[in-house]
């Protein structure tokens, strides 16, 4: 209700009313009073509408704990490292660890995927796009379409666009890459013009102190997608179907030597590429040496007779 006071009466305790007229030289002046809990609101409401708004999640580009198993830590930049939790947020700037026999898995809101093996120190920038590599193993899936990233260690950087690979990398030892759809480039750190373009179904090694790159080698990407770990011990990959359309265009014949593991000594012409190498364990990928020529370009075997048949009358 409006009431309209003397002249000097707005600040008298009679003024203490709501919705009071009060004149001042001459003109009505509306003077409003609210109690306290209505004003404690309304002064809430202006500060949300006139301050910043903060984000609704603490770390932007912060990727989501998809898997867990058995040993995996979160080591945030400032703090301890704590026991990693499924559907926990990892934030940019924070690893993950795997111990022993270990895995995980983090998944981003545009459904890049990054799968580490044991063994293995990884954290990311850019909403995982931009990652570092200080140990082990990961499956790296960046969707299609979405702006590619990179992959970063001490001696090579991998740069990809759409693409599903799987790196390894041993600290001061070597680093394997597979690529498993789209495409990717790796590239020495230490040595300008040294890179090598790799598309689906190739692999390559880079051995420790390397100066030059090697060319890239084929391999099976159906055994690959039916014995890594990587694979096989999670759930289905987004672009499994790109993959398998991958495979069906490998021309056929002989399977391809697949390469030395990346932390340990060759275990013969047949050989895993996968997370084995680092922790023992891993899958097997059948090959051929590439030292060994193939089938029909062997030379014949000498059949000269040896000391014990000769004058044997033959």
């Amino acid at each position: 209700m409006n009431t309209l006071l003397p002249s000097g009466a707005c600040c008298s305790p009679t003024a203490n009313k709501a919705n009071a007229l009060c004149p001042v030289k001459g003109f009505r002046t509306r003077v409003t009073f609210m109690n306290a809990p209505l004003l404690r609101i309304t002064i809430a409401i202006a500060a949300a509408v006139t301050l910043p708004s903060r984000p609704l999640v603490a770390t932007p580009g912060a990727a989501r704990v998809t898997q867990i198993v058995r040993d995996v830590k979160v080591l945030p930049e400032d703090a301890a490292a704590r026991a990693a939790a499924l559907n926990d947020k990892v934030g940019e700037g924070e690893a993950v660890r795997t111990g022993d026999a270990s895995r995980s898995e983090l998944t981003f809101p545009d459904l890049t995927i990054s799968r580490l093996g044991a063994n293995t120190i990884y954290s990311f920038d850019k909403a995982g796009r931009d990652v570092q590599l200080t140990n082990g193993s990961l499956l790296l899936r960046v969707p299609k379409g979405s702006g590619g990233g990179n992959i970063r260690t001490e001696p090579v950087t991998v740069a990809v666009t759409g693409t599903t690979l799987i790196f390894e990398h041993a600290r001061g030892g070597r680093s394997k890459l597979v690529v498993l759809e789209g495409g990717a480039r790796l590239s020495l750190r230490k040595v300008s013009g040294q890179s090598r373009d790799l598309r689906a179904g190739q692999m390559l090694e880079v051995p420790a102190g390397a100066t030059t790159l090697g060319m890239p080698v084929d391999i099976d990407l159906d055994e690959v997608m039916k014995t890594h770990p990587l694979v096989t011990k999670f759930r289905p990959l987004p672009s499994r179907e790109l993959i398998a359309e991958a495979a069906r265009d490998q021309a056929n014949g002989e399977r391809i030597y697949q390469g030395q593991p990346v932390g340990g000594q060759s275990r013969g012409p047949s050989i895993g590429i996968g997370i084995g190498g680092l922790f023992g364990g891993g899958s097997r990928v059948g090959g051929r040496d590439p030292r060994r020529p193939p089938r029909g370009q062997r030379p014949p075997p000498d059949r000269r007779p040896n000391d014990q048949n000769s004058g044997s009358g033959r």
